[in-house]
């Protein structure tokens, strides 16, 4: 039986940690490097180069020679985030099937899944080469405001790379899971992460070994290549006014300057300014090579990098909004993510919050950390300790921990929350259609009676939105063909976790459900990060110099660690007018379910489709499409007469599930979801696979 590692699959660069001999601790390459670029080169040779030999090959081989992808990953290839990244890649982005996104090089098609699987693979290669034993299972880390599709995604790369995902865990949350070690009493803890690619920001309470997530927002087209990009656009303008040539339309030159401002911005982290020259960047009309020199300022950095922060405050604003908090509620302020290490960002999330962030944690490794202590747990590791090899990945950066000894379930913690009032709609017609697939919902039973608590339950037609006074701007209230009613109760105010409306027979609603989060149980001991890499060290001027390498302890408590998490984005079935309803609402605690009860809108139906997407926008189009939900083997019946209870659950990883069942006769009905641009029949996933195993992969 192989051990279980975490994985930080990161926009920019991969983290890869796990517990071994007790000690929760990043893993090094044979060169001693614990950051594995997300870099995947395919060399004419036919050898798959992956992290630091990958991003050599940036400079040289550009079209082949694939990077950031994350944030496109689980899109479908029409979006207008995959499309402006087509226009700036310089490798070749085409459309694949059921609409996802494909990479072509060397005359291969390759999925999206397909290229962090490679990642993934050297991953697992340098976990059994540091730890001397298979690695056959990992907790992998996504942003949390990564939507169904993109999650879905990330696990079918985990099994392209022969690993178990034994947990999709977002990004903050396993950042707490590792700092929460060393907090004592209780403490509202904000966690501003800012990577690569990506920007969430998480609000949680820790109290002794509970960390329970309040809120989560976030931005999947933010981050550091964001600031790459405007640095490059910087450069080209340079280039442009010297050698009167831009080289923006040209991707392979602009990958090549992209290439050139992460490393600028790099070098401004720590200095005030940087003079470059630019060589070889591109040709003149005689064939000569053209170069530039090149001077860049912290300012002028500073400039482009504000309106970025800008807009991670506002995301910010929207996770303290949702909880109704405000900047002085919260104690501490986790930076994490490479991206934090601008200098700016220290400074203005400090004035924001009104305290100095924290800065003892490691922000490239924590993540990594967290999500190792989280696989050792679900894992639950037996028989002697294993050895580090590796010698090299043992000083630095590790956190020292007794091992995980138990993983159990625990009861959820209540919260206290009020339910915002449910409207009230008006009743409208059954709807009458001829198209094969569409529902309608039952008419209330005559008996029992409601509690007075309960009031008579309001109804409204899939394909109309409820009727409204005229003048208001609302769509008619028109059945569309195929359409169906859905009956529901206005919810009382809600009690512990109790959902804000639930989704059940009208007569019984069905109250919410969750199965317990993990809990892990540690011993006492001492937990230790010694970490070479710099961190940032307040000047007299407040600016910040990431040059001086910090050593701190960490004491965890004995006990359970009780992880409480929730959904980044609302769960939406589309109705009227291209408008959509909310199953399952934006920072619900998972896992969680909801129901809601169908009928049959014609006679001898035996299915239906419902369209789901995800997203906080009333406009179904507006959200992330997920696919259609297709309910078979309906037993067949008159008109109205076959009941169909239709339960959404959200697991632990944030993954749906769907599952329908027939009242009439409690049989359980065929249920699936086609998920937009993620491969879900053996045939695809045996085609993906085969050309991960025709691939060798070198590090």
């Amino acid at each position: 039986m192989g051990l279980a590692i975490g994985i930080d699959l990161g926009t920019t660069n991969t983290v890869i940690a796990a517990v071994a001999d007790g000690v929760a601790v990043t893993l090094a390459d044979e060169h001693g490097r614990r950051l594995l670029p997300s870099v995947v080169s395919f060399h004419p040779s036919g050898k798959v180069l992956v992290g630091e030999l990958g991003r050599e090959r940036r400079m040289v081989d550009a079209e082949s020679t694939v990077y950031s992808v994350k944030r496109l990953i689980g899109r479908p290839f029409s979006s207008p985030e995959v499309q402006e990244a087509a226009k700036r890649f310089a490798f070749p982005l085409v459309e694949g099937p059921k609409q996802s996104v494909m990479v072509q090089a060397r005359g291969q098609r390759y999925s999206l899944p397909e290229i962090s699987a490679f990642i993934l693979r050297r991953a697992k290669a340098m976990a059994e080469a540091a730890l001397s034993e298979t690695v056959d299972k990992a907790v992998i880390t996504v942003p949390a405001n990564f939507n169904e599709l993109q999650r879905a995604s990330t696990k079918v790369a985990g099994r392209l790379a022969g690993l178990e995902v034994l947990r999709i865990l977002n990004e903050p949350t396993a950042a707490a899971l590792a700092y929460g070690q060393q907090v004592q009493g209780s403490e509202r803890v904000a966690i501003y992460d800012l990577g690569g690619g990506t920007f969430d920001v998480t609000i949680l309470d820790l109290s002794g070994q509970i960390f329970e997530v309040l809120s989560t927002a976030g931005d999947s087209q933010l981050g550091g290549d964001d600031v790459d990009l405007a640095l490059a656009d910087r450069i080209s303008l340079e280039y442009l006014q010297k050698h009167r040539y831009d080289p923006r339309p040209d991707p392979s030159m602009f990958g090549r300057l992209r290439l050139v401002a992460e490393q600028i911005k790099k070098d401004l982290s720590a200095k005030e300014f940087v003079e470059e020259s630019l060589h070889d960047i591109g040709y003149g009309p005689d064939g000569g090579p053209l170069s530039l020199k090149f001077r860049y300022t912290r300012a002028e950095l500073d400039s482009l990098v504000q309106p970025l922060i800008d807009r991670t405050l506002g995301v910010t604003q929207r996770a303290l909004d949702a909880i109704g908090k405000t900047p002085a509620d919260i104690g501490q302020v986790l930076l994490v993510g490479g991206s934090t290490r601008l200098p700016l960002v220290t400074k203005q999330v400090g004035a924001y919050f009104g305290r100095q962030p924290t800065l003892k944690v490691n922000p490239d490794e924590v993540v990594a950390l967290g999500a190792a202590i989280q696989a050792h747990a679900l894992a639950r590791t037996k028989g002697p300790s294993r050895t580090v090899v590796n010698k090299s990945i043992a000083p630095a950066g590790s956190y020292e921990t007794a091992p995980v000894v138990s993983v159990a379930a625990g009861p959820r913690l209540p919260r206290k929350e009020e339910a915002p009032a449910t409207p009230r709609f008006s009743p409208s017609e059954q709807p009458k259609s001829s198209n094969p697939y569409g529902v309608s919902t039952p008419q209330a039973p005559q008996s029992p009676p409601p509690l007075p608590s309960q009031p008579k339950p309001a109804s409204y037609e899939y394909g109309a939105l409820p009727e409204q006074p005229q003048g208001q701007g609302q769509p008619p209230n028109q059945v569309q063909p195929g359409g169906f009613r859905i009956d529901f109760p206005e919810a009382p105010p809600s009690q512990g976790h109790a959902p804000v409306a639930d989704f059940g027979a009208p007569a019984q609603p069905r109250s919410f459900s969750a199965t317990s989060p993990v809990r892990m149980e540690f011993s006492e001991a001492t937990l230790i990060q010694r970490s070479p890499v710099f961190a940032p060290q307040a000047m007299a001027d407040g600016r910040m110099l990431l040059n001086t390498p910090e050593t701190s302890t960490i004491t965890p408590r004995s006990g359970n660690a009780l992880l409480i998490d929730v959904t980044p984005l609302s769960l939406r079935v589309e109705t009227a007018g291209g408008y959509s309803d909310v199953l399952i609402r934006a920072n619900t605690p998972v896992p969680c379910d909801r129901s809601r009860v169908f009928l049959t809108a014609r006679d001898n139906q035996t299915s239906v489709v419902v369209r789901v997407a995800q997203g906080e926008l009333p406009k179904f189009a507006e959200n992330a499409y997920l696919g259609e939900l297709v309910l078979a083997n309906l037993p067949q019946g008159v008109r109205g007469e076959v009941r169909v209870e239709v339960t959404f659950e959200l697991d632990a990883d944030g993954i749906l599930n769907v599952r329908a069942m027939e009242l009439g006769s409690g049989l359980v009905a065929a249920a699936t979801i086609r998920l937009l641009g993620v491969a879900q029949d053996a045939s695809e996933l045996a085609e993906m696979q085969a050309r991960q195993n025709a691939a060798a992969v070198f590090g």
